[in-house]
């Protein structure tokens, strides 16, 4: 067992998460392969709705960001769609540029169309879809196959999108992948968690089994039904798959999908993988996302949350006074230091739980002069203001607060003289 000098070794100038996360045993870090599907399955949110403009915007961000692979829109949505996903591929950026498709040839002539340098090929198979759609599995296999073949003349990448693929049975499964792994016309196969079916443990044994039945690169795409499609997407990197399909905000179909912040984050400081992917950009780029999809972040949000930064609690702000002032570094007291993902440092706020240290630091910031003596008396009132707003105090009402314990209002019921 490693000493506690050893344990250590996961402190960094910019994040300290525990040490317990790696072993001398682990496999060398694996490189993370991003391939941001905002555009597409996170539109598929209702009540998402992206202009051509802001898919264009979206995708310059994800570009600067640094994500590897961005799937721009279904090509046979609709006119617009195209245009946008043409427009994205003119941008000349240096993310490679994908789409969908239907496993049908003018699905995949739209796609050589507009330039793209991938698709991914539906593949709806296993047992419902086949008595949904009246086909058989090696009928529906061989259609994918057909159209991928298409697609790789023209000079594509291809990757089968195989729907549902952990609830398939095993060996209807395992004769999916040696049917699509003998064909010679897919270079990579997206496991679809479409419904979230999976957990961490699950994940990582089917990712193990298919390394067994086919010598294709695998990705991952994550639903959230459950909330563990981030957890999902790291398990399925550590097990082996080699592209992880994300969104903005977890943006997508129902619950949606593997947030691209969650699972970079995850990936580079619990697993340490190496990405791409600029950290710094990640609040901004969620912003950005937001804005366009109508979509706003919860305040607690992982990674990107808007208020995550603010002590309020009364306990915590003093450590984080006491160290501060020491000169501490603040991944002590945080797992990650915010500008790590481009958001505010960390401050102190005012309300019920606060404590004299967010008196002593709403002082200094306002300039205001409380004596010592009184300081208990304006927590006092701090804290029933802040039960009476039912929310923490801004500025303005902490420096009347103050201003009302320092100069108080002339008493208007004294006699005359």
């Amino acid at each position: 067992m490693r000493d506690s000098a050893d344990r250590l070794s996961s402190y960094t100038d910019t994040s300290f998460v525990s040490p317990w996360n790696f072993s001398d045993q682990d496999p060398a870090p694996r490189p993370l392969v991003v391939h941001d599907t905002t555009l597409r399955d996170g539109e598929q949110q209702a009540g998402v709705v992206f202009t051509p403009a802001e898919k264009l915007r979206i995708a310059t961000a994800l570009d600067a960001a640094g994500v590897n692979r961005i799937e721009a829109g279904m090509v046979a949505v609709s006119d617009d769609d195209r245009k946008a996903i043409l427009s994205i591929v003119e941008a000349g950026l240096s993310a490679e540029v994908w789409t969908i498709a239907r496993s049908v040839r003018s699905d995949i002539t739209m796609a050589i169309d507009v330039g793209v340098d991938g698709v991914g090929v539906i593949l709806l198979a296993n047992s419902q879809y086949r008595d949904i759609f009246k086909w058989t599995l090696d009928s529906a296999i061989g259609k994918s196959i057909e159209a991928a073949g298409l697609a790789r003349q023209a000079g594509l990448q291809t990757t089968l999108l195989l729907a549902d693929a952990p609830r398939y049975t095993q060996d209807e499964l395992q004769h999916v992948l040696e049917m699509i792994d003998g064909s010679g016309q897919f270079t990579a196969i997206s496991i679809m968690d479409t419904f979230g079916t999976l957990n961490p443990a699950g994940t990582q044994r089917l990712i193990q089994a298919l390394q067994e039945w086919t010598r294709l690169p695998l990705e991952l795409h994550a639903h959230n039904d459950f909330g563990l499609a981030t957890a999902n997407s790291v398990a399925a990197l550590g097990a082996g798959a080699s592209t992880i399909h994300t969104t903005v905000l977890g943006l997508g179909e129902r619950v949606g999908n593997a947030a691209l912040e969650e699972v970079v984050m995850a990936a580079a400081l619990l697993q340490r993988a190496s990405t791409t992917v600029r950290l710094d950009h990640l609040s901004g780029l969620a912003q950005m996302v937001s804005q366009d999809a109508g979509h706003p972040i919860a305040t607690n949000r992982p990674i990107v949350g808007t208020r995550i930064g603010e002590i309020e609690s009364g306990t915590v702000a003093t450590e984080f006074a006491r160290w501060s002032e020491r000169g501490g570094d603040l991944q002590w007291l945080f797992p990650y230091l915010p500008e790590l993902v481009g958001a505010k440092p960390p401050t102190l706020v005012l309300g019920k739980y606060s404590g004299m240290a967010n008196i002593d630091w709403a002082l200094q910031r306002s300039q205001i002069t409380v004596p010592d003596e009184h300081k208990a008396a304006l927590l006092a009132e701090v804290k029933a203001e802040g039960i009476r707003l039912h929310r923490t105090l801004t500025e303005a009402d902490f420096e009347a607060t103050a201003r009302r314990l320092v100069d108080p209002p002339a008493r208007t019921d004294l006699p005359t003289p």
